[in-house]
């Protein structure tokens, strides 16, 4: 019987992406989830695509992108 080497995933596996309305709340989300313990690993700022994002690992390891684009719009 031949054994299976698979690999457990992990939280940090993927990123989950989060688009929201305007700059002011992704700023407004990166410091609400910093002060929730989430540990800031890109910081937000302006993209290279014209839009504005920053990253978070939450504390339980999963990764965001918090983005807004002047592309999209979002719905309430």
């Amino acid at each position: 019987m031949e054994e299976s080497l698979s690999v457990p995933s992990r939280p940090a596996d993927f990123a989950i992406g989060h688009i929201i309305k305007s700059k002011q709340d992704v700023d407004a989300v990166m410091r609400q989830a910093e002060l929730a313990g989430a540990r800031i690993t890109d910081p937000a700022h302006e993209r290279f695509w014209g839009g504005y994002s920053g990253s978070f690992q939450d504390p339980d390891g999963h990764l965001w992108e918090i983005a807004w684009n002047p592309q999209w719009k979002v719905e309430d």
